[in-house]
């Protein structure tokens, strides 16, 4: 390791440079023999010649020695051989242009330069019959053409260059390009880089249109190659024309013209049909990145457009390129792809698609690229310059992705056990650790590993680079903490932790290391030496995550409960705490020079954060109102009152929003509020008066008016005996609180006491919380406390003088007597009144502080500048909000309960300012700005590029690639991301009821929503009894009758949902609802296992009880009976059959014989009886098995084996039930075996969905393919992908109509799908 790991990179190098360098002796060895040939059949004096030779400068070059060879054969006589070489050119330049000139007199001054410039220009290569049409086309061009149009014509002319003179001309090419005199098949010319070009540009570069000319032509050939009757169809495109084509029409100027090409979905089907999707991709990055000429009109929009819809659906259409016309289709109608859908049906005839009914109707503005990877990816990162990534997977395959196009460039097998990390050390040099201990280092350019070592003992859990990529961190489960030197290739330092860690990250400035264990504890080293600095938590749950701001000031940490946490880990203070993830956050990720950051996890989802504090709850009021300027909580925490300049007093409850009470109009400001009671409260305003107002329905009536103050009121605090008001006639006044609450005259109030002590105005007052001092401050810098015990006879008993540089605005007291105070100085200080000692200062805010509140721990202050702040006790800043857009007048915070099932409570802040608004906020939550769904499984890992804007993420089977997203999205909210547990078609098919995990019900009719409602728990089963009436089974255990309604004299869409009756609670846990085959009852299967029958209105009764602890599956069949299949180490299918009295009374036994080809378990996750004579099982590996009854002779049962047959009864086995009524007791038939007839792969992930239907059959699966197949060939027909994993699906199929699906996911979305 001592020479370090770039010099390994070297040597990669240098070894194929002296591998080139043979190569080019071996070539000069050829040239020489070929001369020496050529002289054996000249002159005889062989050494003279080859002595003016080797005399040339030139003649040490291997193509200097093939030109000559070339050019004595074919223009020289064997006489005059030494004749010639005397006279040739001594360099390669030189007899280059000797030939070239030689080759002007052979065939014209103007065919030769088009000839060779169109060799030139070529993109790669051109065939002899290529070369002849662009010869022959610019033989009938008029000359100074260069316009589309004309080359077109011209081409078309029929004139045809002469084929004699043309053969000549190609054989002097192929010798001049050493391509031979034999025409290999398929062969293409092309003037490759190197001295001939170079010799051809100084030539003929000059020519004045030559190159943009051929450009042109070679365009308009291979234009009319792939669309030889200029219909704009493109059918059977010759491959290398079309990966060409979009090359010369970008290098003729046609941009308008590729544009059009581009926007051809013909085109696409054309690139699909012959396997170019990447080529295509790389067409519309070329007129990205290209330049129009001046004037040219271009459909920009509509090119993204195209480009963005390849990019979305490439890895689903390169596997089945005729869904084509379906993707299409289901683009937003206003998609220019979608409008073009209708002419495919001119190329693909008779081709059924599986239309979107509810497809958007808009563009989607956040989209990802999805790319399915074979093996489970583990390890993703970006390169520096942000053009490539890298995925690491579980079989320890590296893949290497092209950002520009989304396609792979290359695969690189490490052959480790799994790769755990990556980290680039350049664009073209990638290191990865491994689930075995590896540390490798991998050339990327050459795809080759240059070094690799045993770095841990154990499972490496992550590894990162230090910002100058100097250091290299790993850590293991092991505890072991390496820092490696990436310079000299060695170890640097390491360190022992005594708990297993889970990742690691360097700061922002490269000092200092963080890692967080098992423990729940994050650690931070000092990078030069790994020495512990600091630890931060207690022992709680695994840290799984942490990164840095770009700062440095925060960390941000995800834990395994799905916790995440952010710390100012300097000051060792936590600032936030919040759920993220429903289960454990595997990547934390600062986005944006750390202005955002990104939390993704096991629940499949990547969310965006504000990354600061400071969640927006909303405004209250109206946007035009004069300058609020008091506000004050009631005591029952729901409801705000603001005081304002020009609008009086204004009541808003916080959980309806800006719905106001407003009292009787006021002509005067009001500048101090406080309640006395959730139903009373006091104003004081800027005329001197205080106002007592009672709050009755929704309206303030006026209880009683004092003016006893001759100038403004500035503040009025409340204890549970004195109402105190501040004034600016330096004076605090106490009146008795309990005399407030009722009705009075006017003046009719007495003040209980005067408190005479400020020499200045007094702007502010507060009382203990055991309301026995009373603090007040002013104008004056003084902070004075009264001891207010004895109203008749306050006391001053502390004087904090001059506390301040500039005026006091504001106090209040913490839970433990603790004073505190803000100033104009745009400082918050705190106060011990009993030591009369100052404890602190908090300088942070820029301009003057207008309020102060505590609410337990925390201190809110809010400025003139319209910043809020939170602080701690000790000082720390824990958020600072600019929460509006000018001074902030007062503010007033309580602890709000978390919302229904969720403990403990979160600070609530209202502010209002002079700006009129008055807003809500949750300062210490992080604002959820983005949710980026449409990952199959658990996000696994994450990384992010500042240089591209680019996000890369991976699940269990695939990666997704996303746009950063640069604003909060506000758009669809309202729909619901709950997983659709269940969803069923009214008998009719005119309705359709979904259920998701939330207990949402949804009504559909005709693909929209027309109702809702809620059901108590998860919804498991949907079932129609009638056709407006439905059972539902939720919260696993709650069985009820649901009615639809549509109301009277109303619109078909106005529908309503209501609860009928609850039929069943108190069964305990069931696992499965089905309808009877006589559609009479409901079927409901227990955990335990036991099968009940239930028919509405009436007492279940048992049908079946088995004894299991493995799942099961429960289907009805109305031809065949109730099929129940029991999983275990052989499954057990039961048969119970239904006669005419509506009791099941007869069963059959058969046992599962199914293993896959490993010998390993298959876990059954659908059935349904195919016909009389097979069922049909799907599992969670995607399989697909056909199952049937065989004969001893190894024939295959063609009979009704779903009916019971005349069997010998078996003894009943001890230990069974025979309880009156249960059957499958007394007797037992020896079960019938069951084998596999087929199995056949149709899916990559779990089957979660499996119909037959007549003469086809439709899966789903958490691969989020929805599939029709025809049976029983089983060719597949239709494909559709949903945005998630497909959790459930329902047909309907009537013999007139297409065949409807409604399909639910795991992101909450409801499909529904037209075969047609």
């Amino acid at each position: 390791m001592g020479n370090g790991w770039r010099s390994h990179l070297l040597t990669t190098r240098l070894s194929e440079e002296e591998t080139l360098d043979s190569k080019l002796g071996a070539v000069a060895e050829a040239a020489v023999v070929g001369f020496l040939n050529l002289l054996s059949n000249a002159e005889p004096s062989t050494s003279d010649q080859m002595r003016l030779l080797l005399a040339k400068q030139g003649s040490s070059l291997p193509l200097y020695l093939h030109l000559v060879t070339d050019y004595l054969r074919l223009f020289t006589l064997y006489e005059q051989v030494s004749e010639r070489l005397r006279t040739l050119p001594a360099t390669l330049p030189l007899l280059l242009q000797h030939i070239l000139s030689t080759l002007e007199q052979e065939h014209g001054h103007n065919v030769l330069p088009q000839a060779l410039t169109a060799l030139e220009v070529t993109h790669s290569g051109l065939t002899v019959d290529q070369l002849h049409a662009v010869l022959s086309t610019w033989l009938t061009l008029p000359k100074e053409t260069k316009s589309w149009e004309e080359a077109v014509a011209a081409s078309h002319s029929g004139n045809l260059y002469p084929l004699a003179p043309f053969a000549y001309l190609v054989q002097s090419l192929r010798s001049l390009l050493g391509e031979g005199p034999v025409e290999r098949p398929g062969a293409r010319l092309c003037l490759s880089d190197g001295p001939l070009r170079t010799a051809v540009k100084r030539r003929y570069g000059k020519r004045l249109g030559l190159e943009k000319t051929a450009h042109v032509l070679i365009a308009a050939h291979l234009w009319k190659m792939c669309d030889p009757d200029a219909s704009g169809t493109f059918r059977s495109c010759p491959p290398e024309a079309l990966k060409d084509l979009p090359y010369h029409l970008l290098q003729s100027g046609n941009h308008g013209l590729l544009a059009k090409f581009l926007t051809n979905l013909h085109v696409v089907a054309a690139y699909l049909e012959v396997g170019l999707v990447p080529d295509l991709l790389e067409a519309y990055e070329l007129y990205a990145s290209s330049k129009p000429e001046v004037n040219q009109k271009l459909p920009e929009a509509d090119v993204a457009v195209f480009h963005n819809f390849l990019k979305q659906q490439a890895s689903l259409l390169t596997q089945y390129p005729l869904l084509l016309l379906q993707q299409a289709a289901s683009q937003p109608e206003e998609s220019p792809v979608c409008c073009q859908a209708p002419l495919l049906t001119q190329r693909w005839h008779n081709q059924c698609i599986l239309k979107w009914i509810n497809k958007p109707q808009t563009l989607k503005g956040q989209q990802s690229l999805s790319l399915p990877i074979s093996s489970s990816p583990t390890a993703v990162a970006f390169s520096p310059n942000g053009q490539r990534a890298a995925v690491g997977t579980a079989g320890g395959t590296i893949y290497l992705l092209n950002l520009r196009t989304w396609q792979e460039e290359k695969a690189l097998v490490s052959g480790c056990d799994g790769i755990s990390s990556f980290a680039f050390l350049s664009d073209t040099a990638l290191f990865l650790t491994t689930f075995d201990g590896l540390l490798e280092l991998w050339d990327l350019q050459h795809g080759c590993w240059v070094f690799q070592t045993k770095a841990h003992q154990y499972q490496i859990t992550g590894c990162c680079l230090s910002p100058d990529r100097r250091l290299l961190a790993t850590v293991c489960l092991g505890g072991y903490v390496k820092l490696w030197d990436t310079v000299q290739g060695q170890l640097a330092f390491q360190y022992t932790h005594p708990k297993s860690l889970n990742c690691i990250t360097f700061h922002p400035e490269g000092q200092v290391v963080a890692t967080g264990n098992w423990s729940g504890i994050v650690t931070f080293f000092q990078a030069d030496g790994l020495k512990v600095t600091k630890e931060l938590g207690g022992p709680g749950p695994s840290v799984r995550t942490l990164a840095f701001s770009a700062p440095g000031k925060v960390v941000a940490l995800g834990r395994i409960d799905g916790t995440v946490e952010l710390w100012a880990w300097q000051e060792g203070t936590r600032l936030a705490a919040f759920p993220a993830q429903c289960g454990g956050v595997s990547t934390v990720l600062f986005l944006h020079a750390g202005g955002r950051f990104l939390t993704a996890g096991e629940d499949g989802k990547a969310q965006l954060w504000s990354g600061f504090l400071g969640r927006p709850r909303g405004c209250l009021g109206s946007l035009y109102l004069s300058p609020a300027l008091s506000v004050a909580l009631n005591p029952d925490g729901d409801q705000v009152a603001v005081g304002y300049r020009g609008d009086g007093i204004k009541i808003y409850r916080i959980s309806s929003g800006p719905q106001e009470a407003q009292c009787q109009e006021l002509n005067v400001a009001v500048s101090a509020l406080v309640w006395l009671s959730p139903s009373v409260l006091v104003s004081g305003a800027e005329d001197g008066s205080l106002h007592g107002w009672m709050l009755r329905r929704n309206s303030l009536q006026s209880l009683w008016l004092s003016s006893v103050c001759q100038k403004p009121v500035l503040g009025l605090a409340a204890s549970q005996e004195f109402l105190a008001s501040a004034s600016e006639d330096f004076t605090v006044r106490l009146w008795p609180r309990q005399l407030l609450t009722q009705p009075h005259a006017v003046e009719e109030l007495p003040c209980a006491a005067e408190l005479r002590g400020h020499e200045g105005p007094v702007c502010c007052c507060s009382f203990s919380p055991d309301g026995r001092i009373l603090a007040t401050a002013g104008r004056d810098r003084n902070l004075l406390c009264w001891d207010v015990k004895v109203a008749q006879a306050p006391l001053l008993i502390h004087t904090f003088s001059s506390c301040h540089r500039d005026w006091i605005t504001g106090c209040t007291w913490t839970k433990d007597n603790i004073l505190i105070s803000c100033s104009s100085d745009g400082s918050v200080g705190l106060w011990n009144p009993e030591a009369g000692q100052q404890l602190g200062q908090f300088p942070g805010h820029q301009s003057a502080v207008s309020a102060v509140v505590a609410v337990e721990e925390h201190i809110v202050s809010v400025s003139r500048d319209g910043t809020l702040k939170v602080w701690d006790r000790q000082g720390v800043e824990l958020t600072s909000i600019p929460a509006h857009s000018g001074p902030i007048s007062q503010c007033a915070a309580a602890l709000e309960p978390r919302p229904a099932g969720q403990p403990g409570s979160e600070l609530l802040v209202v502010t209002v300012g002079l700006d009129g608004a008055t807003k809500l906020w949750h300062p210490l939550l992080v604002c959820q700005i983005h949710t980026l769904q449409g990952h199959s499984g658990p996000v696994t890992a994450a990384a992010a590029s500042e240089a591209s804007g680019l996000l890369l993420t991976s699940d269990n089977s695939s990666v997704r690639l996303w746009q950063i997203p640069k604003e909060a999205d506000d758009t669809c909210k309202p729909r619901s991301s709950a997983v659709i547990t269940a969803v069923a078609w009214a008998p009719d098919g005119s309705l359709v009821v979904s259920g998701n995990e939330a207990g949402e019900l949804t009504l559909w009719q005709k693909a929209q929503a027309v109702a809702t409602a809620r059901a108590p728990g998860r919804v498991s089963d949907l079932i129609w009894c009638s056709a407006n009436a439905f059972f539902v089974l939720s919260a696993n255990e709650n069985v009820s009758e649901w009615q639809v309604e549509l109301r009277k004299g109303s619109t078909c869409t106005n529908f309503r949902l209501y609860l009928k009756r609850v039929l069943q609670e108190d069964l305990g846990v069931l696992t499965g609802m089905a309808l009877a085959p006589d559609g009479q009852s409901l079927i409901l299967m227990k955990e335990d296992v036991e099968l009940l029958q239930m028919k509405p209105g009436s007492t279940p009764s048992s049908i079946c009880r088995r004894y299991a602890v493995h799942s099961s599956i429960l289907c009805t069949s109305k031809d065949y009976g109730l099929f129940y299949l029991q999983q275990g180490n052989s499954g057990s299918l039961s048969i119970l059959e239904q006669e005419e009295s509506g009791k099941f009374e007869k069963t059959l036994d058969f046992n599962l014989n199914l293993n896959n080809p490993n010998g390993s378990p298959v876990s059954i996750t659908q059935a349904e009886p195919e016909s009389g004579s097979s069922l049909l099982c799907a599992t969670s590996d995607g399989m697909l098995w056909n199952l049937s009854e065989c004969t001893p002779e190894g024939e295959w049962v063609v009979d009704n084996i779903w009916q019971k047959k005349s069997r010998n009864p078996k003894s009943r086995t001890p230990g069974t039930d025979s309880s009156p009524g249960l059957f499958c007791m007394d007797s037992w038939v020896e079960p019938t075996h069951l084998k596999a007839r087929q199995c056949k792969k149709i899916h990559l992930g779990s089957v979660t969905a499996l119909h037959v239907l007549p003469g086809l059959l439709v899966t789903a699966s958490e691969d989020r393919d929805v599939k029709l197949w025809e049976r029983p060939s089983m060719q597949l027909l239709g494909l559709f992908r949903c945005e998630g994993p497909v959790s459930c699906l329902e047909p309907w199929m009537e013999p007139s109509s297409p065949l409807q699906l409604a399909v639910g996911d795991a992101q909450g979305n409801l499909y529904f799908l037209s075969w047609e």
